[in-house]
C-alpha cells in the first residue's frame, strides 16, 4: 500500500499537510502565555488534582479568558504560513517525512495521555461531577442554565459517570503503548466527539478543550485509516504498518522509557492516589470548611422584619425571604422573588473560590459565612455579579429546630428573621440509602 512512509517521492501536499499538522498542534500545546506558568509555579500538593487538570486542558487565550475560535484561526493562520515556508525551503526526503510523523504521534499519544488520564481518574472516583447540594435541591429545576442542568444529571447517576472513567483510563493505557495507540483512537474519536457536541448544545464554555482532545487523535488515525477501510470496507487481508524508527541512532535513545515511567508515575500512580485522597476526603466544587455543626438543613421563614416593618409572605415582594438553606459547609442560601445574576463558571478553584454552587443558576442568593465572636456570623455573597452583598447577623438557636437572625445588611438595614426547619427528606438520598427496591421503585 502507497503511504507517507514508503513513497520515493512524497506530493508537496502530503509534506506540508504534515508540517501544517505538527505547527499547528505545537502551537495549541506549547503554553504561550504566562497564566500556565504562574498555574504550575504555583501547584500544589493540597489541589494537585484540580492544578493538574487545569493545566492539561489549557489552550491559548489571546482575546479571552478561554481559548475561542478566534484564537484557533490566528494559530492556524501562522501554522500555514510557517508550514509553508518550511515545506518550500525544506529537503525531500522519505525517511525525514517518516520520522516527522513519527514525532508527531508520540507527542500526540502522550499529550492525549495526560488528558484522559486525570479526566477519567476525576470519574473513576466519582468527583467529576459532585453531589447535588442542599440548595439545588430545593431549587426549581427551570432556574439551572443549560450547562448545570447536564452536571446535575451526571451527578446523579455517579455509576454512569464511573464507567466513563474506566473507558478513559482504558484508553490512557493504550496510548502508553504505539502498537495499541490505535485501538485507543477508535475510542476516543467518538467518546470526545460526543462529549464536544454536547459542550455545544449546553453551552459549555470550554467546548474547545473536547475539540482539541479530537484533533489529536487525527495524526494517529489517519496513520492507519487506510488499512482499516481496507480491512473493515473491502474485507482484504491487511498487513500493520511495520516501519520502525531506529532508536539507536539517537543519543540516550534509551532514556524514552526513563520518561515513560515518569510520565506513569505522575499521571497515573500520584494522580491516581490524590483523586482517592480528595474522594474520601474532600471536593474539588464545594468549600472544604466545615459549616455550624448541626444546622444543615433547609428552613421556613416565619418572620421577616427589614428596619422595624414587619413583610408578610408574598410571592410578589422582592425584599422578604421565602427559605434558607444552610449546608453541611459555610454556606448558607437564600431563596427570593427577583431574578438572580448567574456567573459563569470557572475551572477548579481552591477552596473558598470554588463557584459551582452559585454558577449558572438563578433563584437563590448564596452566601458564605465565618463565625464571629457574639454568636455573630458575617455573611458575604461570593458571586462577582453581587461584589457588595454583605450582612452581619446574630444567630440565636432557641431549640433544634428554630433559629432566630438579628443584624444588618450592606446597606444599612436592620434585619430580624425567625426560621423554622423542615423536616424534609430527598428521594436522592432515600435512594442511596435504602435502594430503589425497598422505596417501591422498579426499573
Amino acid at each position: 500500500m502507497t503511504t507517507i512512509q514508503t513513497l520515493p517521492g512524497i506530493p508537496f501536499w502530503k509534506r506540508y499537510l504534515l508540517r501544517l499538522s505538527i505547527v499547528f498542534i505545537l502551537l495549541l500545546s506549547v503554553p504561550l502565555q504566562v497564566d500556565f506558568y504562574q498555574q504550575l509555579l504555583g501547584i500544589s500538593w493540597q489541589y494537585l488534582l484540580s492544578d493538574l487538570f487545569n493545566l492539561v486542558i489549557f489552550l491559548p487565550h489571546f482575546f479571552g479568558d478561554i481559548s475561542g475560535f478566534a484564537d484557533w484561526f490566528l494559530l492556524l493562520a501562522i501554522a500555514a504560513l510557517v508550514a509553508g515556508l518550511w515545506t518550500v525551503k525544506g529537503r525531500v526526503d522519505p525517511g525525514r517525512e517518516a520520522s516527522l510523523y513519527y514525532f508527531l504521534r508520540i507527542f500526540v499519544r502522550f499529550r492525549l495521555a495526560a488528558i484522559l488520564s486525570v479526566a477519567g481518574l476525576t470519574k473513576l472516583f466519582a468527583i467529576f461531577a459532585p453531589a447535588l447540594s442542599l440548595s439545588h435541591l430545593n431549587t426549581p429545576y427551570g432556574y439551572f442554565e443549560d450547562w448545570k442542568q447536564l452536571y446535575l444529571s451526571l451527578s446523579a447517576a455517579p455509576a454512569y459517570v464511573i464507567f466513563l472513567g474506566v473507558i478513559e483510563l482504558l484508553a490512557t493505557v493504550l496510548l502508553l503503548f504505539r502498537r495499541t495507540s490505535f485501538l485507543a483512537v477508535l475510542i476516543i474519536i467518538p467518546f470526545y466527539g460526543n462529549v464536544f457536541l454536547a459542550d455545544l448544545a449546553y453551552g459549555g464554555r470550554h467546548y474547545l478543550a473536547s475539540a482539541f482532545t479530537v484533533l489529536l487523535t487525527l495524526p494517529i488515525f489517519f496513520y492507519d485509516a487506510k488499512r482499516l477501510a481496507q480491512l473493515v470496507i473491502q474485507f482484504d487481508y491487511t498487513s500493520p504498518q511495520r516501519w520502525q524508527f531506529d532508536w539507536s541512532q539517537v543519543h540516550l535513545g534509551y532514556s524514552r522509557w526513563i520518561f515513560k515511567l515518569l510520565f506513569v508515575l505522575l499521571f497515573i500512580g500520584l494522580a491516581g492516589f490524590k483523586s482517592y485522597e480528595v474522594s474520601k476526603t474532600a471536593s474539588l466544587y464545594y468549600p472544604e470548611q466545615p459549616g455550624l455543626p448541626g444546622i444543615a438543613g433547609k428552613y421556613l421563614v416565619d418572620e421577616f422584619i427589614i428596619n422595624g416593618d414587619t413583610i408578610p409572605f408574598s410571592p410578589a415582594n422582592k425584599q422578604r425571604w421565602r427559605d434558607v438553606v444552610f449546608e453541611q459547609w459555610n454556606t448558607l442560601s437564600v431563596r427570593i422573588n427577583d431574578a438572580i445574576k448567574t456567573a459563569a463558571p470557572a475551572k477548579f478553584l481552591a477552596d473558598q473560590q470554588r463557584d459551582y454552587e452559585y454558577t449558572q443558576v438563578g433563584g437563590r442568593l448564596y452566601y458564605r459565612y465565618t463565625t464571629a465572636p457574639n454568636r455573630t456570623i458575617l455573611l458575604k455573597n461570593p458571586n462577582p455579579a453581587y461584589p457588595n452583598d454583605s450582612l452581619r447577623l446574630q444567630l440565636l438557636r432557641p431549640d433544634s429546630t428554630h433559629i432566630q437572625l438579628y443584624g444588618t445588611n450592606s446597606t444599612g438595614d436592620t434585619l430580624s428573621i425567625a426560621l423554622q426547619k423542615v423536616n424534609k427528606k430527598y428521594l436522592l438520598y432515600e435512594v442511596g440509602k435504602r435502594g430503589r427496591d425497598r422505596l417501591g421503585f422498579k426499573l
